[in-house]
Parts: C-alpha cells; structure tokens; sequence
C-alpha cells in the first residue's frame, strides 16, 4: 500500500508540473524517471510530452525516443499490449529507427523487431530540392509496391517502379517522360502505393512535385585570331584615301584661285577644266591603290584561322548539345496520405 501511494503521488505531482513545461523538458523527466525506476511517473511524463502539439511538440527524432522509452516502461510494468502499441507507432512513425541496444535489454529490442516484422508499413522520403530525382521507399517487410509520376489532373507521366521493396530502395528518375522527353513545367504528383492494396495494409502516399525547367549554361564563342600572330592579309587603305583627299584638295583650290586664267574674278571654263582635270587624277589616284589581298599572309594565316573555325564548330556544337538538355528543379513538398488513386 505505501508503495502505491508514493506512485500516486508522484504522478499526480508530476501532473500539476505539467502544463509549465516544455514538450521536450518533459521528456528528458520521463527518461530521468525510467532510469531511476520510477515507472508511474515516467509513463505520465513521456505520455503528456507526445501528447503536445506544435508549436511546442516534440521533432520526430525526439518523438521516437520518447516511445522508446515509454514501450520499455510499459514491458517492465508487465503491460505488454500497451508495449507493442507504442512500439507499432514507432515503426509508422519511422520504419528505419531502431532502439538502442546499449540502452535497452534483449526483452525490449525484441518486442520491437517483433512488432516491425508484423506491422506493414511503407514510407517515402524525398529530398525538398533537388536536379536529380530520387525517392527513398521504407517497408518493414517485403511488399510489391508501385510508384508513378503524373500531372497535377492525375494524367501518367512515367512508371517509376513496379516491384518488390524489401526494407528500402532508391527509386530515380532521369527527368524525362514515358515518350522520351522533358516534363514541362508545372506542378507533378509523385504516387506510392502498395500492391495490392489491403484494407489493413499501409495507405497509398504521395507527394507533390513543382517543376521548373533551368535554362543550361552554354559556352562563349572563342575570340578570333589577331595579332602579332595573325598577319594583315590585306594592303593598308591609306594611299588611297590620301590621293583622294589631295585630288579634291588641290581641286577645289584651283576653283578657289583668283583670275589667274582670265581677266575677271569670276571662275572661268578654263579653271573648271584644271579642277576637274586635278580631281580626276585623285579618283585614279584612290583607286589605283585600293586594298589589295596579300596572298602570303593569307597562306600564312590560313593554320590559324582553320584551328579558330574548328574551335567556333565544337561551340556550336556543344551549345546544341546543352540546349537539349536542359537541367529540372524539383520541390518537393510534404509526404501525405493519398487522396485518389493514380
């Protein structure tokens, strides 16, 4: 009866302590009170501490220490069914987690893999961004299971995956659809289901996948040949514009000049014909020394303009290339119960 009592009392002091404490607080009273064998009490604690909710529930790794430790104070307590129970929502809340083995005897740690083999789970987990898809799928046993992509209207994008899972496997995607091609942008469901479903299995999940196509990086054209390396494959403009400068130079002088030929100031027939006479003589002057090729630069030149064209092509070639292949962002949001099948 005294024993009893204390475990009354204990548990009805932790009670009041109770709404003044955090989720996680309590928690670490409850591992407290397991270790010190005070079993009542430690059952109250871990039990309020997964009962908070957000802001201040407790994260899922924390989540499933506390059940951890509330199965194992249930076994000690003889409740076994209470044990398995919170065992079971272990597995569904993390397939992968096991108890420590440094922490908890044999007789826990194999209640637990004997819930686990029992239990029909099936998890999914995917990265929140990533270019290169993978989807991780979880079963506590052997299962058949499918996993499909589709549009948000629930139209079949891709088959990911039709086969047994045992315990994990890593689903990928290499972004393209049934037909060969890129996906266009939009919003995506990714769909996991079990095969065939059973009315006490696990649920079909999903995911919902937004996706953005990132235009690809391409290269610059490399820059043309010049010199000192590269010769002048053409003669210099500059006696041509010369002659044609002085042609009209002296041109326009000749009419500017006073009446050297003839008696009045006025512009005679006479200083017309010398002017036009100068002028045409610049014109045979500009073009008689028109740029002209100089075939020996040419010839010379000619290595290095064809490494320079060969250069350009690989670009060209290469920037094609990356243009078909444009790079998908994918987000990924939260894993959720599915709420139609594919």
């Amino acid at each position: 009866m005294p024993r009893a009592l204390l475990a009354l009392a204990l548990l009805v002091a932790a009670t009041i302590r109770l709404p003044a404490q955090s989720a996680s607080e309590l928690l670490q009273q409850g591992v407290r009170a397991y270790q010190k064998l005070e079993y009542d009490a430690a059952v109250a604690l871990l039990r309020e501490s997964l009962l908070r909710r957000e802001p201040s529930a407790l994260p899922d790794s924390q989540r499933a220490r506390a059940l951890s430790y509330l199965a194992a104070t249930d076994l000690f307590q003889q409740q076994r069914d209470s044990a398995a129970a919170a065992f079971r929502a272990l597995v569904r809340l993390d397939p992968r987690y096991r108890p420590d083995e440094l922490i908890f005897p044999p007789q826990v740690t194999n209640l637990y893999e004997e819930v686990r083999r029992s239990t029909k789970v099936l998890s999914v987990q995917v990265p929140p961004v990533t270019e290169w898809f993978t989807a991780r799928l979880v079963t506590t046993s052997v299962q058949s299971v499918t996993a499909t992509l589709a549009r948000d209207d629930g139209t079949l994008v891709r088959m990911l995956y039709d086969g047994p899972v045992a315990d994990s496997l890593a689903v990928k995607w290499d972004g393209l659809t049934a037909a060969g091609t890129l996906p266009e942008e939009g919003r995506y469901v990714l769909h996991v289901a079990p095969r065939p479903p059973l009315e006490d299995g696990p649920r079909p999940l999903q995911v919902t996948l937004d996706i953005t196509q990132v235009p690809p990086d391409t290269l610059p054209w490399p820059a043309p040949p010049t010199a000192p390396a590269f010769l002048p494959e053409r003669t210099s403009a500059t006696p041509a514009l010369g002659s044609l400068a002085a042609g009209a130079v002296a041109g326009g002088a000749v009419v500017a000049l006073p009446s050297l030929f003839g008696r009045s100031g006025e512009a005679t027939g006479a200083r017309f014909a010398v002017a036009a006479a100068v002028s045409i003589a610049g014109l045979v002057g500009f073009f008689a020394h028109q740029p002209r090729p100089i075939e020996a630069n040419i010839r010379a030149n000619a290595p290095a303009r064809a490494e320079w064209q060969r250069r350009v092509d690989a670009v060209k070639t290469e920037n094609a290339k990356r243009r078909g292949a444009a790079r998908l962002l994918i987000r990924a949001g939260p894993v959720t119960v599915a709420e139609r099948a594919p």
